[in-house]
């Protein structure tokens, strides 16, 4: 025993309560969220989803600064009628908008072609 551990021992002695049931009730069972996030994480649908959906991902992630970069190489054409500050709303949404298209399109593919995600419960992990 280190000191602290003895010191506090000392210190909690005449303050310390005894429990004087003899039966001690279980608390109820919660549930492990992470745990069940891992189980899902690292199941073989979760991981054939994924593979389906990562095409889409990058797409997406690329969608952006290309739209931008589009957008900021055809100003020229309408900088004579459309002032700047609306030009730039405009393709913030714009993108906003394309980079959403391609994320629901890539949850229809996976969802089309995974049936198995459909079958995981609460309960546990479809075997594969």
């Amino acid at each position: 025993m280190g000191y602290f551990s003895s010191l506090k021992q000392k210190i909690q002695g005449p303050f310390k309560k005894e429990d004087t049931s003899e039966e001690k009730v279980n608390p109820p069972q919660r549930n492990n969220l992470g745990e069940q996030i891992r189980l899902m994480v690292h199941s073989k649908p979760f991981e054939s989803a994924y593979n389906s959906a990562a095409p889409f991902l990058f797409a997406s992630l690329g969608a952006w600064p290309g739209y931008w970069l589009f957008r900021g190489m055809d100003y020229h054409v309408h900088r004579s009628h459309v002032p700047l500050a609306i030009y730039i709303r405009q393709t913030y949404y714009q993108a906003k908008v394309v980079q959403l298209l391609i994320i629901l399109a890539g949850t229809y593919t996976v969802f089309r072609n995974n049936n198995r995600l459909r079958l995981m419960n609460t309960n546990g992990v479809v075997d594969s």
